[in-house]
C-alpha cells in the first residue's frame, strides 16, 4: 500500500475519460461549428494577422493590436487548460487560479454534460493534450453559441477561451 497505491488512486482520478458513439457526434456538430465561427473571424476580423495579443481576466477581455493600437476588443469566456507538464486538461470552473468573472458561464457546458452523461464535461481533471483543449472548447462554443475561440500559450499552458463579444475598433473595416 503507501506510497505506491496513492499513486495508483492519483493516476486512475486523472485517466481520460471514455467517450460514447453519441458523444462522439455531438463532438462532430460542435467541431462543425467552431470552424464556422472561425471562419468568420478570420475572414470578417483578420484573426491571426494581428501583431500582438494580450488578455486581462480581471476585465475578461483578450485584445488584438498593431503599433500599439488596439484593434480587436474581445470579452472572453475561459473554458480550460493543458498543462504541458503533467498532460492534464482542467475545466476552468475547477482552476482556483481563474477569476470567477471569466467562468461563470463554463458551468453551463458541464450542466449539460450532467444531463447527458458526458464524463469528459463534468470531471474536472484528466489527462489530455492539446487535441483534448481543442475539443474542449468546440463543445463549449456550441453550448454557448461562441463567435470564436482562442488558444493562448502562458508558459507550460495552453488555455483555451471562447469569444462571446467582439468589438471592432479598426478604422477600415
Amino acid at each position: 500500500m503507501g506510497l505506491f497505491s496513492s499513486f495508483k488512486k492519483q493516476k486512475d482520478e486523472l485517466t481520460k475519460p471514455e467517450i460514447t458513439e453519441e458523444f462522439r457526434d455531438f463532438l462532430t456538430t460542435s467541431y462543425n461549428y467552431l470552424t464556422e465561427q472561425q471562419e468568420i473571424c478570420n475572414t470578417k476580423f483578420g484573426m491571426g494577422n494581428y501583431e500582438r495579443w494580450d488578455y486581462n481576466q480581471e476585465t475578461g477581455l483578450l485584445e488584438f493590436s498593431d503599433s500599439g493600437i488596439v484593434k480587436l476588443r474581445i470579452k472572453y469566456v475561459d473554458v480550460g487548460s493543458i498543462s504541458n507538464i503533467s498532460n492534464t486538461w482542467l475545466w476552468s470552473w475547477d482552476n482556483p487560479n481563474t477569476l470567477d468573472n471569466v467562468k461563470c458561464n463554463i458551468s453551463e457546458v458541464r450542466e449539460f454534460g450532467e444531463s447527458k452523461g458526458y464524463e469528459r464535461l463534468t470531471k474536472s481533471k484528466w489527462y489530455g493534450d492539446e487535441y483534448d483543449g481543442w475539443e474542449m472548447t468546440a463543445i463549449s462554443a456550441y453550448i454557448l453559441q461562441a463567435k470564436g475561440a482562442y488558444r493562448v500559450p502562458t508558459g507550460d499552458l495552453f488555455s483555451f477561451m471562447i469569444f462571446t463579444e467582439i468589438e471592432d475598433l479598426r478604422e477600415n473595416k
